[in-house]
């Protein structure tokens, strides 16, 4: 992106006068909130994978105890539950009780619901166990590891008569909300032909966590190596990379935008920058291509922070850009359209995305879905198809080839 100040200013005030109503993004955020007072008793969960994620979302599972009474909590390192344990100590909670085997959790808790927020690789497992004892499941992205993994994640919700919901929070965040409702479904892009996607970092993606003891085993967990198991994002057994952990974020909003997942994908990447070992890329480039000619350009790398994270969709009659840096942006073609001094205040502050927000919708829609049948937002057929297109873009990095995804499906 390359505007000036006077362009920035004048594109967040149009994306706030439109996405927004003119109302301030504090304003918009405050009562974007799934309300809770009807949603009836809490839900009894159980966290499983309490480490960077996980402990994110058990916290906000606490900040949310008029719908939810957390009761207990899985991970295989002895470090993790410990962390865990005085988060919720610190949140005045009851206390919770505590397992390294997701197995036995499962046989001896009578618990409504789960969140799942392990290594990808395990996904499936898990999930298909709590769905057969009739357990609700609240999974991290990407779905699953393979797309035979995923199916069997379909398969159980329909056996089990459970609910399944896949943790891609740009669903449940206020801002991509308004722009869908506002801008997407009122069609003042016009015919979206162009979208780009880009998360930028400029950090190696390798944690520096000490084994919890000397006589740890991570060979019990299936992990040849503590390594293996702390950094289990960069090997292939365990990971799909980049696109599985970050990029699928941006995919998913594109298909649910659109309202279509790809037909084909071309990629390029590798590991160009740091060469500690890791199997998965440090840099990767997909094209996808969307039913009607609409191109869907993915980039995610780990050499260089600038830009950030954003997205950016452009259509006929304008574009919409949405930043973490900037906030949102829109530029319409229309000279009515344009927010000038005289029509709306230029000094309002970017509306950015919040993703504590995102995330405590999330685990509160999730749990109005349980008590009260309203509709997922992420289930398994949008998250399936997410994964799809994920998975194809790794073969076209790998290939050098066009892969083809295959019958173009509605979400």
């Amino acid at each position: 992106m390359y505007l000036t100040p006077d362009q920035k200013a004048k594109g967040r005030a149009s994306f706030l006068r439109i996405a927004g109503g003119g109302v301030d993004a504090v304003t918009i955020k405050a009562g974007a909130s799934t309300p809770h007072s009807e949603i009836g008793a809490p839900l009894r969960m159980g966290v499983v994978g309490v480490g960077s994620q996980g402990s994110t979302l058990l916290g906000h599972c606490l900040g949310l105890r008029d719908v939810i009474q957390v009761e207990a909590i899985c991970d295989v390192n002895p470090v993790h539950r410990a962390q865990a344990d005085q988060l919720v100590a610190d949140a005045k909670s009851s206390p919770v009780r505590q397992y390294e085997d997701w197995q036995e959790m499962a046989d001896k808790e009578q618990l409504e619901a789960v969140i799942v927020a392990t290594p990808l690789w395990t996904h499936a497992d898990i999930t298909v166990g709590f769905l057969d004892t009739r357990v609700h499941v609240l999974c991290e992205k990407m779905m699953a590891y393979d797309i035979p993994s995923c199916e069997r994640m379909a398969d159980a919700v329909l056996r089990n008569r459970r609910l399944l919901e896949i943790g891609y929070p740009r669903f449940y965040e206020p801002l991509y909300q308004s722009v869908y409702r506002n801008i997407v479904q009122a069609k003042l892009l016009g015919d979206i032909h162009f979208v780009r996607l880009h998360t930028h970092r400029n950090n190696s993606w390798r944690r520096a966590e000490s084994s919890p003891s000397a006589g740890f085993n991570p060979q019990r967990w299936g992990y040849p190596t503590w390594d293996a198991l702390a950094n289990w994002r960069m090997y292939r057994r365990s990971s799909q990379g980049l696109v599985g952990e970050l990029g699928s974020h941006q995919t998913s909003l594109a298909e649910w935008y659109l309202g279509s997942t790809a037909q084909s994908v071309y990629g390029t990447g590798g590991i160009f920058c740091y060469k500690d070992g890791r199997e998965v890329n440090d840099h990767i480039y997909m094209t996808y291509r969307h039913p009607g000619g609409c191109t869907v350009e993915l980039s995610v790398i780990l050499s260089n922070a600038y830009g950030g994270l954003y997205e950016e969709f452009t259509g006929s009659k304008g574009t919409l850009i949405v930043s973490d840096i900037e906030g949102g942006m829109l530029f319409l073609h229309d000279d009515e359209s344009v927010a000038t001094e005289d029509s709306y205040p230029l000094t309002l502050q970017p509306w950015s995305p919040d993703w504590n927000l995102a995330f405590r919708n999330e685990i509160a829609s999730f749990c109005s879905a349980v008590r009260r049948g309203t509709p997922l937002l992420c289930g398994p057929q949008r998250a399936l198809a997410s994964a799809k297109s994920a998975l194809a873009g790794n073969s076209a990095v790998a290939s050098r080839e066009r892969v083809e995804i295959g019958t173009p499906a509605s979400t």
